[in-house]
């Protein structure tokens, strides 16, 4: 395999993945559940005081969750997963959980390594890519865990007005519940407090304006960060990088698909959103 290859970036309204090589160990705390995957061999992973080392090829690690990840210069996978937790949910029905948040053994490994490997060496277009990604994760098209509609519709909220702090009382009457009750549902569905969920949504918005040829500053500030220190603060935190590690290592290898969403600008990539399943009514 071309070790020379840029690493890939795809932004999905529903997913985001990550495929490239990672040199050094990296720590961060999830703001968003994934599935990291060592392509070519297992990853080691340790948590937060622990000494405990796991070599897994596949990892499911839940959203707040703490982790070291050190994948040895190896081509490595990080889909981070919806935000209303539907993907993690029905995944962590068949994986064995370790500790806390991590789980191992995805059914599919195998077919996902080799599907992961062949996009690395022959990029597909996003939506393409989107299509064959879901028919790894989900093969045999299960239903998915239902989710609350309401907190569905503070999520929408808070993607539509990304370049505003959409206060937890205004999210909350929105959705017709009291403060508490929202923060106690947002968090139990999500996996973490509305604020980081924010921030994490923000990262994804900056880069989609990266893709759209701003500079990581510039497409920082539209996607609703208070300057550039903010957004490289949250950025480390979240990803265990600088925003300029991964500018560097991605060389404009990002791919956004159709409906991703880009803040207040304009959407050069406007289209029929990709298919999500529906938040049923209760």
């Amino acid at each position: 395999m071309d070790n020379s290859r840029s690493n890939l970036l795809y932004l999905w309204p529903r997913r985001t993945l990550f495929v490239g090589r990672l040199r050094q160990p990296i720590a961060f705390s999830q703001a968003a559940a994934s599935l990291v995957i060592g392509v070519e061999g297992p990853v080691q992973l340790v948590l937060p005081g622990s000494d405990v080392v796991w070599h897994e090829h596949s990892l499911l690690v839940a959203p707040g969750q703490s982790v070291r990840i050190d994948p040895r210069g190896q081509l490595v996978a990080a889909c981070y997963l919806d935000a209303l937790g539907q993907d993690f949910r029905l995944l962590s029905r068949g994986m064995a959980r370790h500790q806390g948040g991590v789980y191992a053994g995805f059914h599919g490994e195998l077919s996902l390594q080799r599907w992961l490997a062949a996009l690395y060496s022959a990029p597909m277009q996003a939506e393409e890519a989107f299509d064959a990604l879901e028919s790894e994760i989900n093969p045999g098209a299960q239903p998915y865990p239902e989710t609350d509609p309401r907190v569905a519709r503070v999520v929408d909220l808070i993607q539509s007005e990304i370049a505003r702090n959409v206060s937890v009382e205004e999210l909350a009457n929105s959705v017709n519940l009291s403060v508490s009750r929202l923060v106690e549902l947002f968090r139990t569905q999500v996996g973490v407090p509305v604020r980081r969920y924010r921030q994490w949504h923000r990262l994804f918005v900056t880069f989609a304006g990266v893709q759209r040829g701003e500079s990581l500053t510039d497409a920082a500030i539209a996607a609703g960060f208070a300057d550039s220190a903010h957004f490289s603060h949250t950025f480390r935190m979240t990803l265990g990088m600088t925003p300029s590690d991964i500018v560097t290592m991605l060389s404009g290898s990002i791919f956004v698909g159709h409906g991703a969403p880009v803040g207040g600008l304009p959407d050069d990539n406007a289209g029929a959103a990709l298919p999500t399943p529906a938040c049923p009514q209760s």
